[in-house]
């Protein structure tokens, strides 16, 4: 099925996109009063007996995530107001979010202490017991903070594209915190010319590292870019990049066939060189990849499938943090551009405007050394399953393995503890299944194209 003429274009409101303009100097800088897209609706639990909610930052503030009794998804912020401990590192009993440290209940909806086990019956909670809510909101598979005025959230602000209300097209999202900059994973999906260098052999070849044409223009709220590789095959698909302000990258891939292949990567912002990286696909092939990306969810399977997902992501990752020690000690973002790097300058000029015109993460004001800053929130927020899970995991016995194993994907040593043959085994036969699997998929979608 070919895209519709008004596909990849956004739908008539606050998107507007395809008027020709020159210069950045339009495009809105704001960065507080925006929706950020923090989840994939299914990584919110649904309510159960307990449950524990999703904790992260946005814009350098600690938040938690949840569902209350109704499944409405709600935010809060991630700090208990008694002893600072994270509420993400609790659970949520019957629509509260329950503090782990004494018990304390957070109301969902106004973020104020309504149960405190220990208070005596003749004293009342004291007025200040109550947590920042965020407005939150569950929209197009996603899940959406506010970060900035209350008063100002308005979810018709909340962006939409055709793709997204599309029942027929494939759907499929994932969510990863990365320790990179955020601005880093912006410029790299504006930069196609790496596809072919750094994922040779996933989606891409060495061979279609040829001479790059971009045909980069603004629009007014953002950057947009068509992508032609000069002597490309005839099969080889027509690529395009689009970049939304503050942190939205959309890369879509056409076929020959009419086949198409649309993705969104939000790049969200939660405190200098850390990432939370939100992805989700859109195609009209591929059921039934689709339907063994469901089942899987639902399996122990499920990490295998995560790790194999990402695998594109860990390759942008090895450039990226290298390109992160260099300019730790000085190095631009870019020194010798060329003319596939017009839209990346473009983008640059437009950052320093929005994110270092003031400190627009809470907590630092320039005292605290940066990767001390960056190091904690990677300890906090490891994972885009976290829920308290560092914290859980170095209060184990067996030698404080699990502390140590963390400590040393942080800092890029070894892992010190060796598998069991139990679980090498079980890593073997998972490993199988998954590639007999990926073989029949790989198939299908050769064909597809």
């Amino acid at each position: 099925m070919a895209p519709p003429a008004a596909l990849g274009q956004a739908l008539p409101g606050p998107l507007v996109t395809e008027e020709p303009l020159f210069g950045i100097s339009h495009i809105s800088t704001e960065v507080r009063n925006v929706w950020y897209p923090i989840a994939v609706e299914h990584e919110v639990p649904r309510k159960s007996a307990t449950t524990r909610p999703i904790g992260t930052r946005l814009l350098g503030e600690p938040i938690a995530i949840f569902r209350d009794e109704h499944n409405v998804v709600r935010c809060l912020a991630d700090r208990c107001p008694h002893k600072n401990a994270k509420l993400s590192v609790g659970r949520v009993m019957d629509g509260k979010l329950e503090c782990f440290y004494h018990g304390w209940q957070f109301d969902s909806k106004t973020g104020e202490v309504d149960h405190i086990p220990f208070l005596l019956p003749d004293k009342q909670i004291p007025p200040q017991a109550k947590s920042k809510v965020y407005p939150c909101v569950e929209k197009y598979h996603l899940i959406w903070v506010w970060p900035g005025d209350v008063d100002k959230a308005d979810e018709s602000l909340i962006p939409c594209y055709p793709e997204w209300l599309d029942s027929k097209l494939n759907f499929w999202g994932q969510t990863t915190e990365m320790p990179v900059d955020h601005a880093l994973w912006v410029e790299n999906l504006m930069d196609l010319a790496h596809t072919p260098f750094v994922h040779d052999g996933q989606f891409a070849r060495r061979s279609q590292g040829k001479p790059l044409r971009y045909d980069t223009r603004a629009t007014k709220i953002g950057l947009k870019a068509d992508v032609e590789f000069i002597g490309a095959a005839k099969r080889d698909p027509k690529q395009a990049t689009e970049w939304v302000a503050p942190c939205t990258s959309i890369v879509r891939i056409n076929f020959p066939s009419g086949r198409f292949l649309h993705i969104f990567f939000y790049s969200i912002p939660m405190a200098p060189g850390m990432t939370r990286f939100v992805t989700t696909f859109y195609r009209d092939w591929g059921h039934t990849l689709s339907w063994m990306g469901r089942l899987v969810t639902h399996t122990p399977l499920r990490h295998m499938a995560f790790l194999a997902s990402s695998a594109v992501q860990f390759q942008d990752m090895i450039a990226m943090t290298s390109q992160t020690r260099n300019m730790k000690e000085g190095a631009p973002s870019l020194s010798v551009p060329i003319q596939c790097d017009e839209m990346a300058l473009m983008y640059r000029r437009w950052y320093q405007k929005a994110f270092m015109k003031d400190v627009w993460w809470k907590g630092w004001t320039g005292d605290l050394d940066i990767e001390d800053l960056t190091e904690s929130v990677g300890h906090s927020c490891f994972g885009a399953d976290s829920c308290g899970q560092y914290e859980r995991d170095i209060s184990r016995a067996h030698n404080a393995q699990p502390y140590v194993e963390r400590w040393a994907f942080l800092h890029h040593k070894a892992d010190p503890f060796k598998p069991s043959w139990a679980g090498q085994a079980a890593l073997v036969l998972s490993a199988g299944a998954i590639g007999a699997l990926g073989a029949v998929v790989a198939v299908r979608m050769a064909k597809a194209a």
